[in-house]
């Protein structure tokens, strides 16, 4: 029975998570020969102000280039 985790920001809408769930679903039914009603796939969103690369909040506006950095 496979199960696939998801973690994303929050803020998807539900066209994107059904699409997102459903190619996962078909993808793992493909690969492992699954039947369709074993497969659980789910999305875990996590505020962006919870979600940190590099020690940068997901939610602040230099996010982008803070969370790339190398050095303190």
């Amino acid at each position: 029975m496979p199960i696939i985790s998801v973690t994303t920001w929050d803020g998807q809408d539900d066209a994107q998570s059904q699409e997102l769930l459903e190619e996962l679903t078909r993808t793992v039914r493909r690969v492992t020969g699954a039947p369709l009603d074993k497969i659980t796939v789910y999305i875990q969103e996590v505020p962006r102000n919870r979600w940190a690369e590099g020690g940068a909040l997901g939610s602040d506006p230099k996010f982008p280039e803070l969370s790339r950095r190398t050095t303190e």
